[in-house]
């Protein structure tokens, strides 16, 4: 099934939410993409941009909000599920961002990122084998 037809406005604003994000205008990205939002309030891809943008002003309870709602919105999100995993590793909740990170990886099997991210965690978690296990798959990719 197709992804479903964005309003052209919220495109734009999207997008330039992005070009705001890229230039580190991190308050402006966040206002374009709640903007972008506000057009279609249906738009999983704005959610999750301005979930990264959240994390990266260390607004986590934003961000895993934002996280949250894109993969309720668009439930084969691996990148939204990959992000959520960061912040709720953040948050010192590595358990959860273990299930995100492999959820992502069931989604999109080829997601380096998702591997060294669930790596890092299993570390954490002391679960040596599994660590090594994702890092192997890095190698593989």
């Amino acid at each position: 099934m197709p992804p479903p037809a964005r309003d052209k406005a919220a495109v734009v604003a999207s997008k330039e939410g992005v070009v705001r994000w890229v230039k580190r205008d991190l308050q402006q990205a966040v206002d374009k993409f709640t903007e972008a939002i506000a057009i279609d309030p249906e738009y999983a891809r704005a959610y999750c941009n301005r979930g990264t943008v959240h994390t990266e002003m260390g607004n986590l309870e934003q961000a895993l909000a934002d996280f949250s709602e894109a993969v309720r919105l668009k439930p084969n999100y691996a990148r939204a599920y990959n992000n959520r995993g960061v912040v709720y590793r953040m948050l010192d909740e590595v358990a959860k961002s273990v299930a995100d990170y492999t959820e992502a990886i069931r989604i999109d099997p080829t997601m380096a990122e998702a591997y060294r991210n669930r790596a890092v965690a299993y570390k954490q978690l002391g679960e040596i084998e599994k660590a090594q296990a994702d890092k192997a798959k890095l190698r593989d990719l």
